[in-house]
């Protein structure tokens, strides 16, 4: 089922040579989120530009992942209606294999973005301040979190009518994990019920557990319960992606 699954993310990533389009997109993206961020909410915030930069970076980076998942469900509604995957289910191999090699390829493709925006972000100012493999291991973090969410986006594709309705609904669902979350803003100073959201978004957890391995700081509450999160998010939606898929390619 391996080696089924790896030739099908190389299937998946193939067009990438074609489509130009993609590849700029994915460069633009994390240059436009650091610029907004960054640049223009830090600096309207005022104070220090530098510590503005250590502390918003990690959050763009969460979200800029987070957001790249929209594209598993994305391409697998594009598949499904396509027809991709009715011959997919004449062939000799595990039902698993197709939609390992989808959110594989996209984990690549979103491993590209991750890096565009960590040299982006030095770039702007932004240094880590601990070790290169602490902030690895950050990173890995991001994309074990990133992997597990990418099974919901791919029910959600496998579920919806069409790829809009299917972008619509994760979009629905990422922006308030992403802007209610302390990505961005400390969760000082605001109202209670907003600071009671914060404390148990995953997001919030994620954000703190990557600036603690690239800034400082690490708690590792953060991490575990990042572990949690990608736990419960593999165990709920791997089984109702398997479902969906075998629902439609029947």
């Amino acid at each position: 089922m391996i080696s089924q699954s790896l030739t099908l993310t190389w299937r998946s990533l193939i067009p990438l040579k074609n489509s130009p389009g993609q590849l700029l997109a994915m460069l633009l993206q994390p240059v436009f989120m650091i610029v907004v961020f960054v640049y223009l909410f830090g600096g309207a915030a005022g104070g220090d530009r530098s510590q503005a930069v250590l502390y918003m970076l990690p959050g763009v980076l969460v979200q800029v992942a987070l957001m790249a998942t929209i594209a598993t469900g994305m391409n697998l509604a594009t598949d499904i209606g396509n027809g991709v995957f009715d011959r997919f289910r004449t062939m000799p191999i595990a039902r698993l294999a197709p939609l390992a090699g989808r959110i594989l390829a996209d984990l690549v493709t979103m491993l590209i973005t991750v890096t565009i925006s960590v040299l982006i972000g030095y770039v702007v100012g932004f240094r880590v301040q601990t070790s290169p493999l602490e902030a690895l291991a950050g990173l890995g973090l991001v994309l074990l979190f990133t992997m597990a969410l990418s099974w919901g986006s791919a029910w959600i594709g496998l579920a919806a009518k069409s790829v809009t309705s299917m972008q619509g609904m994760a979009t629905a669902v990422l922006l308030p994990l992403t802007f209610g979350s302390s990505a961005f803003i400390p969760a000082t100073d605001l109202p209670g019920w907003l600071t009671a959201w914060m404390s148990i978004n995953p997001v919030s957890h994620l954000a703190a557990a990557l600036r603690g391995f690239m800034v400082g700081g690490l708690r590792a509450a953060d991490v575990w319960i990042t572990f949690g999160w990608t736990a419960a998010l593999l165990a709920l939606f791997v089984p109702l992606a398997l479902r969906a898929y075998n629902r439609r390619v029947r």
